[in-house]
Formats: C-alpha cells, structure tokens, sequence
C-alpha cells in the first residue's frame, strides 16, 4: 500500500505544472488534445469532421483474488472442482466518430473478442478453453456544455446493442462444446444506457482531464442472467514534448454489481466463473495507466493519422467473490481524420 501511494503521489507532482491557464485558448490539434487511449468519447470533434480507428485491447488476469488478497491455489480447489489460473481476453474494436454539429458529435463501437483461459481441476489435469465472438455494439452521443479558453466539458449518452452472445459454447473441462464460465462471454443479452459526463483542461505544457462513465442495464438477460451495473473514472494528466508527441500517465478506477440471476446451463459448484453468487460477483479494482499519443506531422503523407499506445497495471483489487484478478494490460490504437468541409 505504501508503495501504491508513492506512485500516485509522484503522478500528482508530476501533474502539478500543467494547471490550465485563463489566457489559453484550447487547441484540438496537439498530441496530448486526445485522452489516452483506454478513454472513449472524452471531447467533441469540429463541425464536418469524421474519424474511422482500430483499437486492440489484451487484459492478462492471473491468480484468483477475494477482497484484497490473492487466494492460495489449494483454497480455490477445496471450494470448487476447477480454479481458474490464468485469462487472456483480446479484443479488436472498430470506432467511428462524426462531428454532426458544432457542439455534438456520435460514437459508435463494433468488438470482437477472443478470450483463452487456462484452469486446472482437482484431479491435477491442466485444461485450456478458447472462444472467440463477437461483441456488443455501442452508439452514443457527446454534447459540448463548456467551451472557454483553457477549459472543456462534455455530457454524453449511449446505447448498448446486444448482438454479442451472453452464452457461448466451447471445450471444457468437463464436456465437449459446454457452457463457458460468465467471464468468456463478449455480450450481457440485455439492452444498457452509458452515461458519461468529461472535463479538460490544457496550457501551453500539457492537458489533464477527467471522466465518468456508467453501463446501466435495462431489462433482464435473454439467458436467465443480467451482468451487473458497471461504473468507470479516469483521471488523467499529459505532457507535450512537441507537436507530434505527448506521454500521458493517470489513475482508472471501476466497480461493477453482482450478477442477476443465474444461467441455469451452469453448475456454480464447477467454477468460481461459473458461480454469480460467490465467484462473479461485485468488485471494485484501481489500475495506473501511462500512454503515448504520436500525431502524424501535417508534411507526412499520412497527416491526420493518429498512433497510440497505453499500457494498464493493477494497483489495487477489492473482490466480493473469488475471480481473476487483472495483472496488465494494453491498448494500440490508429485513428484517421477526415475534414469533410
């Protein structure tokens, strides 16, 4: 813990010179301009202006966790007949902005996700299940509230599509083309609102921002379960080192709700994934993030294009159930803008 404080504390200093100042007028064509890259939808883009990317995501989980300790692999199996070991969820995520109106733009996400998990049983037998689907869909629109000198702020709402299946069927430990575990599955089946609410500061330095973003879901599953609500902050702070490059570092915290209901194909007793009671239930987890924002100069031939990298690292896991906890992870972005006037 005394190490975790460290960390932020040092942030915070190093964070200490970019306070906005009154006589600055914000520029959205610097690096540090575009929150890092694990943040959607944290300003609006200018009037005419659309924007296509590609995002890939790697979250590496590690260990089984309950509150805030790591559980003893003997502890897992005497509770159920699998533990879990390690997680590997990929996902390729398309994003496409457009600037509709001066002080409103639309988001939408399309996912596809490959999740590979390795879990071993009480008899000793080490066993690997790969899925791969597609995702949900999101859309959403940001609206600019405040637009003056060094400061923005923006509100936002979305939707989330349920295309992406809330079961999924593969090779398990205990069957041929079984039911997966709750966290092998891309999609909640039920239809969610994002709300989400962004600010922005910037100098002649760097920038630093803030947001808060919610999934809320509406109805019930189609298969019998509802994921729990999930709330998302992100603070954040980046430093220009010239027109092109900017480092950004900032702290991501996130707590989720406890799974509603119970798909009945699952047996909780097999696998703390499978188990919405005492395995998959709420949490709350902190991460440090540090990212990279490289912007095409405009005497490139691929001026407007945008490269970005942001690294994850698990500061802190507070679990009600036994589950995976995350140990790193990354995001790699391109994004290209087009001036349609």
């Amino acid at each position: 813990m005394v190490r975790r404080s460290l960390i932020v504390a040092v942030l915070m200093a190093a964070s200490s010179p970019l306070a906005a100042q009154d006589e600055w007028v914000w520029m959205g064509d610097r690096p540090d301009a575009d929150a890092p890259l694990g943040v959607i939808g944290s300003r609006t883009l200018d009037l005419g202006v659309m924007e296509v990317g590609y995002r890939f995501t790697q979250f590496n989980s590690r260990g089984n966790w309950f509150s805030t300790d790591s559980l003893p692999l003997a502890t897992t199996l005497q509770l159920y007949d699998v533990a879990p070991l390690t997680l590997s969820q990929q996902t390729h995520t398309g994003v496409f902005s457009w600037g509709l109106l001066p002080s409103l733009t639309l988001i939408g996400t399309a996912e596809f996700s490959i999740f590979e998990r390795e879990q071993l049983t009480n008899g000793g037998v080490l066993f690997i299940t790969r899925v791969e689907q597609l995702g949900d869909l999101t859309a959403a629109a940001l609206y600019e509230v405040y637009n003056a000198g060094p400061y923005r702020a923006n509100v936002s709402l979305g939707a989330v599509v349920p295309i992406g299946k809330s079961r999924t069927y593969a090779d398990t430990p205990f069957d041929e083309d079984d039911a997966t575990p709750y966290d092998m599955r891309p999609g909640g089946g039920t239809f969610g609102l994002t709300p989400g609410a962004s600010f922005l500061a910037q100098n002649e330095v760097g920038s630093i921002g803030a947001q808060f973003r919610a999934r809320i879901n509406l109805i019930e599953g189609v298969t019998d379960w509802t994921p729990g609500d999930r709330y998302e902050s992100n603070g954040w702070a980046a430093y220009k080192f010239n027109d092109a490059l900017s480092l950004s570092w900032g702290i991501r915290w996130a707590m989720w709700g406890r799974i509603e209901g119970a798909d009945p194909q699952l047996d909780p007793t097999r696998d703390p994934g499978n188990d919405p009671v005492t395995g998959m239930a709420g949490g709350q987890r902190a991460d440090m993030t540090i990212g990279v924002n490289f912007v095409m100069p405009d005497a490139s031939p691929l001026a407007g294009h945008r490269f970005s990298v942001e690294s994850i690292y698990a500061m802190h896991h507070d679990y009600e159930g036994v589950r995976l906890g995350l140990d790193w992870g990354i995001n790699v972005g391109w994004t290209a803008g087009l001036d349609l006037f």
